[in-house]
């Protein structure tokens, strides 16, 4: 579009003095009065600023370790113009660490619905259903995720979990058996291969697999609870006396073989399963 900044051509001269002058000052206005029309970015670039600063802010306050100020920040950070895929992943990662499962299933579904093909927002949003008690709206999810990402320990152990929940042992044991071959030193890798042996009627497989899992140095409790129930499951092949149990007394030593033997006599694969305690959260 021509410019609209004219100067009179049929005005009387001026003298030469006073001409340069103000044909400088008239020149300068003008100049002023030009510029004054061209679109600014200010408003955009400052948005921008304010989404970055959000999203740098909360990621450090979660590195230190409060999940749940960093969840505040990166719901400010979703809210921002523009803001897509990345801020509402990280508010329901900080949600689903800070423990809320319902914040976090509502923030990984914005996130799958800007990205639905994202294997980090569909095991988000597979494993916040899951330990909702949806195994089987997470199930397909974290079997796309398993699928996208076939060297992720986390999408193979969760969808193990969700497929013992639904009854699928041999799928279940497809899974664990991935995540274990992933990580073969994973105490809790081994310890849900070796249930998924048990639970599928292997019993020389999972007391091998279980070997040794009670008396590593960085067992904890539940890898001992989860040996004797190993050992219990496997019948009459087991040794439950023989597994150590960090410090327990004889009385609930007793207790804890009691209990096993009550989820061994449970005859419905997918509620021997959740009682033997499968979930996500590994």
């Amino acid at each position: 579009m021509p410019s609209t900044c004219r100067i009179n051509p049929g005005a009387p001269p001026l003298p030469p003095i006073f001409s340069r002058h103000i044909l400088l000052l008239a020149s300068l206005a003008l100049l002023g009065a030009c510029s004054s029309n061209a679109p600014s970015n200010t408003p955009a670039a400052t948005s921008d600023d304010a989404y970055q600063r959000l999203m740098k802010l909360a990621g450090d306050v979660e590195t230190r370790g409060d999940r749940g100020t960093a969840a505040t920040l990166y719901q400010r950070a979703a809210e921002q113009p523009g803001a897509g895929f990345e801020a509402w992943q990280r508010l329901g990662e900080a949600r689903l660490a800070s423990g809320n499962l319902p914040g976090a299933e509502q923030a990984y579904q914005k996130a799958v619905a800007l990205e639905p093909d994202n294997p980090i927002g569909l095991l988000g949003l597979g494993t916040a259903q899951l330990r909702l008690g949806y195994p089987e709206r997470a199930q397909p999810l974290l079997a796309s995720a398993a699928e996208l990402m076939p060297d992720n320990v986390q999408a193979f152990s969760r969808l193990g979990a969700a497929e013992a929940q639904l009854g699928n042992i041999d799928a279940m044991q497809r899974a664990f058996a991935v995540a274990s071959r992933l990580t073969p030193s994973d105490l809790d890798a081994r310890s849900n291969l070796a249930l998924a042996y048990a639970l599928n009627g292997d019993s020389a497989k999972a007391l091998r697999e279980i070997d040794g899992v009670d008396r590593a140095p960085t067992a904890q409790p539940r890898h001992q609870r989860t040996a004797l129930l190993v050992q219990v499951l496997a019948g009459t092949q087991g040794k439950p006396a023989g597994v150590q149990l960090g410090g327990a007394s004889t009385a609930e030593r007793r207790s804890l073989i009691a209990e096993a033997q009550r989820i061994a006599a449970i005859t419905d694969p997918a509620e021997r399963a959740r009682a033997l305690g499968l979930s996500a959260n590994k």
